[in-house]
């Protein structure tokens, strides 16, 4: 099911080396090479379904409005905007122009907009734009266009902020085949030229004044080329940083440590993803059963498994995601239950568990210290760590050989209802309820909270989450934070553990 994909897609992983403190050469010409987790997909922005997509598209395309570091919704294409349960109507700026130089007009954005919408497009991560099973349709007056969906949608407005709905001008609506390969858009940097899954070069656009205006934006020039390369090894990141060769850089491990007293070069750490456990309760599974789930839940020293997960670097959740998302409710921490390994053994002796997970929380070594855990309170656990693909693949698979597995969620709209997605209704493969959870209460406050105004809405994620933690239905874990390093006279913001390439600054002394 792809539509999870570009969800829980993170970097890499690898081991610490040494480095020189010395500076690596500034960039000459303007040009900048930034890193990559793997190959870029497609520059059709409603085709985007891994990180690597969202990455080139948001320097290829802007949207209507957009999210800054600190969680807070700013200005895109459009200045204001304004919402009800069902429609957002946005009023675009003035001056945008597309990169063939044709003036963006509102007819134009809703072209793109309504080409998202249609299900013929079979856009991937419609869901997180318009809300799971809902349709949505746009329309101009003038300046202005107003998104009307069938069911209401509370997330609307920051759906927007996705690289799903990066405005496509006229040259790709007209002829969506050439996105494969061509941009067709109005954002900071403009395709030149592609070594297919290697490399991803992209010119800046000298007229490009309208993008948002980051709270913490360097001084300095943008880059006159961008050029986005695949390097998946991040000690071969690390060497290539070193020599020049990479510029901006991101590490999910500790291998950026080598740089901590290299000269020229700066770190900004920032979560990419949340993880928390989850439990298979499909009959049959003993995790469908609560005592089992409760007591899985205390074999788990959560504080250990951060330091192994993310090498310390993580921070504990107590809920679905951050305390710097909406509608945040700092009371679920009551409902985590306590390491306590005794309690633990009194349920967990000689019942047979089946870990999954992904290699990309340091290399596996996650899931087996869950195996670890629940081997030590007399579980007969084993552990079966994969790609991150076939991960993915087996949870939507509905192949059901699974009792327990860290899920790790890329948020990228910081709100609670994306991942809620994942804790209701029907189970894969025709839903997403990954774990096939049975909560009706946590359903039914779910299902509220996409319906309801802003202060209904916290107070039915509330009821939601709380249900949730009471049922032992999930256990919030930690997050999952990337370290982005800078150099060669280069600046720029991290959004979500990414740089955003439409702030990306050329120092005056880097040529």
């Amino acid at each position: 099911m792809s539509v999870t994909v570009s969800a829980l897609l993170v970097a890499g992983c690898g081991g610490s080396s040494k480095s020189s403190g010395k500076a690596p050469p500034n960039v000459t010409n303007g040009v900048v090479s930034m890193t990559l987790d793997g190959p870029v997909s497609s520059y059709d922005p409603t085709q985007a379904s891994t990180f690597q997509d969202a990455v080139a598209l948001a320097a290829l395309y802007d949207t209507l409005v957009n999210f800054d570091p600190s969680g807070k919704l700013i200005p895109g294409l459009a200045d204001k905007w304004s919402s009800t349960k069902k429609t957002a109507t946005f009023h675009l700026k003035n001056g945008v122009t597309c990169s063939d130089g044709t003036s963006l007009t509102g007819a134009m954005v809703a072209a793109s907009l309504n080409r998202l919408f249609d299900p013929a497009t079979k856009a991937p991560l419609i869901g997180q734009a318009i809300g799971p099973g809902n349709t949505a349709k746009a329309t101009s007056s003038g300046g202005s266009v107003t998104i009307t969906t069938g069911k209401p949608w509370s997330d609307l407005v920051p759906g927007m902020t996705g690289p799903y709905a990066g405005i496509v001008c006229p040259a790709g609506t007209k002829d969506p085949s050439s996105l494969r390969t061509k941009s067709a858009g109005t954002g900071a940097f403009v395709s030149e030229s592609q070594v297919t899954g290697s490399s991803y070069t992209m010119t800046r656009r000298a007229k490009h004044t309208w993008g948002p205006a980051y709270a913490d934006q360097a001084a300095g020039e943008p880059p006159k080329k961008l050029v986005l390369k695949v390097v998946d090894d991040e000690n071969t990141r690390a060497n290539l940083t070193s020599t020049g060769e990479l510029q901006v850089a991101s590490f999910t491990s500790n291998v950026w440590e080598r740089f901590k007293a290299t000269a020229g070069i700066s770190a900004q750490a920032s979560p990419q993803s949340d993880t928390m456990l989850v439990f298979n309760e499909t009959a049959g599974h003993a995790t469908a059963q609560q005592n089992v789930r409760l007591a899985i839940s205390q074999a788990l020293d959560r504080s250990v498994l951060n330091k192994v997960q993310s090498f310390g670097a993580g921070q504990l959740i107590s809920s679905l995601g951050r305390s710097t998302y909406e509608c945040f409710d700092g009371g679920s921490a009551a409902q985590i239950p306590k390491y306590d390994a005794a309690a633990a053994a009194k349920v967990l002796k000689g019942v047979k568990l089946q870990v999954i997970g992904t290699n990309i929380l340091a290399g596996g070594a996650a899931n087996d210290q869950i195996m670890s855990a629940l081997q030590a309170a007399g579980a007969a656990a084993t552990v079966h760590t994969m790609d991150n693909q076939a991960w993915v693949s087996d949870l939507f698979s509905g192949k059901n050989d699974w009792d327990v597995t860290i899920f790790v969620y890329g948020n990228r709209l910081s709100s609670f209802l994306p991942v809620g997605q994942f804790f209701v209704h029907g189970a894969p493969p025709k839903g997403l309820n990954l774990g096939a959870t049975n909560n009706p209460a946590a359903e039914q406050a779910f299902d509220a909270a996409t319906a309801s105004s802003a202060k209904e809405k916290c107070a039915a994620l509330t009821t939601f989450q709380q249900s949730l933690l009471r049922n032992n239905d999930v256990l919030p874990l930690a997050t999952a934070p990337v370290h982005v390093l800078f150099a060669g006279g280069i600046s720029g913001s991290v959004l979500n553990g990414f740089a955003v390439p439409a702030s990306i600054r050329v120092g005056k002394t880097s040529g």
